[in-house]
């Protein structure tokens, strides 16, 4: 059997949770804030901490390397991205950011804002979607959940980007509900330079 270019994306949960059990609505949540770390392996390899804080309509990451630097913050919209390189002071844009962080080439800045939420997005729950999604993807995307006092919840996102030889991690280590870090909140100064993406 020869295998077709069409790569899937995979949902699985490590826990089922009982039905008898009554979870709160996260609809009814206004905030989220927590921690995280990201792992790249491949051409790039290393690891990067974060913390974040979201609302419903934006969420704000801050990462940081091993020894404490801040390296990046990001500003996730609805359909935009806004990212400052920290170390280097520079702004990057929607198109730019795709240089140095591929995996939104697979996932929209909405969708990842879902993920940090611990919720896996419609995109990805429609079995349609899935196909039309993995057509437009040269790789994969795996969600991984586990249970919790809110219900099952993602913890984990893989993002096999096979182009770019890149398998990137995202691992959840906490959540917390209608909380936030007010210092995340903030917008990255119009005295950054931009990026230039050559045409």
């Amino acid at each position: 059997m020869i295998a077709g270019c069409v790569k899937q994306i995979s949902i699985h949960s490590e826990s089922t949770s009982n039905s008898g059990i009554k979870y709160p609505n996260l609809d009814d949540k206004k905030f989220c804030r927590g921690q995280g770390y990201i792992l790249s392996k491949g051409e790039i390899e290393g690891r990067l901490n974060f913390t974040f804080t979201s609302s419903r309509d934006t969420a704000y990451l801050q990462f940081k390397d091993l020894i404490g630097r801040k390296t990046l913050f990001l500003i996730l919209g609805d359909e935009n991205i806004d990212a400052w390189d920290m170390l280097h002071n520079r702004r990057y844009d929607r198109a730019s950011i795709l240089i140095s962080l591929p995996f939104f080439e697979m996932i929209q800045p909405h969708d990842m804002r879902t993920f940090l939420w611990g919720e896996i997005p419609k995109v990805f729950s429609d079995p349609e979607n899935i196909k039309s999604q993995s057509e437009q993807t040269s790789g994969g995307i795996q969600f991984r959940s586990n249970q919790t006092e809110h219900g099952p919840l993602v913890e984990h996102v893989t993002f096999n980007m096979e182009a770019e030889k890149q398998i990137i991690k995202l691992v959840m280590m906490n959540r917390e509900y209608d909380v936030q870090y007010p210092h995340l909140i903030r917008k990255i100064p119009e005295t950054i330079p931009p990026v230039k993406v050559n045409s």
